[in-house]
């Protein structure tokens, strides 16, 4: 099998694959470590730490986390303590409480029999195992709001919070329990004695800038990509798709785009990704019109988006200024004899509609289509309406 002309090393745009360093979240993995610094030197007298994280999809929360909870289980061994860690993302391995405290006896105590135990008899054994083997441990729950939303069981809070009580005789040797989350909506499911002892106050995680955005893209890119196979202003397009409103910056989807394009350009035995490909694959992810859409276009607004997907193609970029959709439109009008041609209200229209996207006169876009098919398309409803 050949070697890719496109990737040096797809793997690296995975999801699941954790940098070594996480750029732009050195900040919320240092107050991560900062709830545990005093911990390393006399575990047995820290008590129980509740920490919420909270931020959309693709911010960086569960990496911080694993990266954060690396590094403290490291400080933990330097100082002759073994800290174990149990991560478990409760929207694939959730289900219900039963079912999760299993999980996290087996990952703290995979010796211990589980079955015919109650979920709270699990929790006393885990916390008796840690204690009787002078282990500590670390529990995050991600997606505890997805939990919450589906099986409207809060119990689980109520019970991880309290985990010090179980056995207030001895101290409680899991040192911390991190839940993170998409909002704080699932606040709204919770009672205020929940609420209390889950902390009011929690980290949250905010959305990356452009500039932020764009250097996560490219350290990546650096990784995941043959040198040439693509471009920095490929890089800047993508990550203005990324922050846009509907995106909240999540680097996910910005792995996905640049994953799925380099496969098209593998596919196309192109040896570079192109601004046409990653519309192609932005327009799978996300469609922003049908063919229903586009029939029920007026003509004026049928050769404004012409105007606007012609200054796109020629200016190659990503979005366009509407002074050049002006100079474009002034064009068509010589080209198809219109008399009048009102662009501003018409890109308006197509706004409304979801065709296109408006963030200021400097940025209107069709992230969605492929350019040179939508052309087409555009032409040959042109072609048809003029002969009719």
């Amino acid at each position: 099998m050949s070697e890719s002309i496109i990737f040096k090393d797809r793997s690296k745009l995975s999801p699941r694959y954790i940098p070594t360093e996480l750029p732009h979240r050195e900040g919320e993995i240092n107050r991560i470590r900062d709830v545990f610094k005093e911990s390393y030197t006399n575990p047995e007298k820290f008590p129980l730490s509740i920490i919420q994280l909270i931020g959309p999809a693709g911010l960086g929360k569960t990496s911080s986390v694993l990266k954060a909870s690396k590094i403290i289980a490291e400080e933990f061994a330097n100082h002759g303590h073994s800290l174990n860690v149990a991560y478990v993302n409760l929207k694939l391995q959730g289900g219900n409480k039963y079912g999760i405290y299993r999980f996290l006896l087996e990952k703290f105590a995979p010796d211990l029999p589980s079955q015919g135990l109650s979920a709270e008899e699990m929790l006393r054994y885990l916390l008796h195992h840690l204690h009787l083997k002078k282990k500590y441990g670390l529990i995050v729950l991600d997606e505890i709001d997805y939990l919450i939303k589906t099986t409207k069981d809060t119990g689980i809070i109520y019970d991880l919070t309290r985990l010090n009580e179980f056995e207030p005789d001895n101290s409680c040797d899991v040192k911390g329990v991190i839940f993170i989350a998409r909002s704080k909506e699932f606040h709204g499911k919770l009672d205020q004695a929940e609420i209390s002892t889950l902390g009011r106050f929690p980290m949250e995680f905010f959305p990356y800038t452009l500039e932020q955005v764009t250097d996560i893209l490219v350290k990546r890119c650096s990784e995941a990509f043959n040198d040439m196979a693509i471009g920095s202003d490929m890089i800047d397009e993508i990550a203005k798709m990324t922050i846009m409103p509907h995106n909240h910056s999540d680097i996910r989807f910005a792995l996905d785009l640049l994953l799925y394009s380099g496969n098209l350009a593998e596919s196309q035995a192109t040896d570079r990704i192109t601004l046409d490909q990653i519309r192609e694959v932005y327009g799978r992810i996300r469609t922003s019109m049908t063919p229903e859409d586009f029939n029920d276009l007026s003509m004026n607004q049928t050769y404004t988006l012409l105007a606007l997907v012609r200054t796109l193609r020629m200016k190659k970029r990503h979005y366009a200024e509407l002074k050049e959709i002006r100079l474009s439109s002034l064009e068509l009008m010589q080209e198809y004899k219109l008399k009048k041609l009102d662009i501003e209200d018409h890109l308006h229209d197509l706004h409304t509609r979801k065709i296109i996207e408006v963030n200021s006169l400097r940025d209107i876009g069709i992230p969605s289509q492929s350019l040179e098919e939508l052309e087409s398309m555009i032409q040959r409803k042109v072609k048809l309406t003029r002969q009719h």
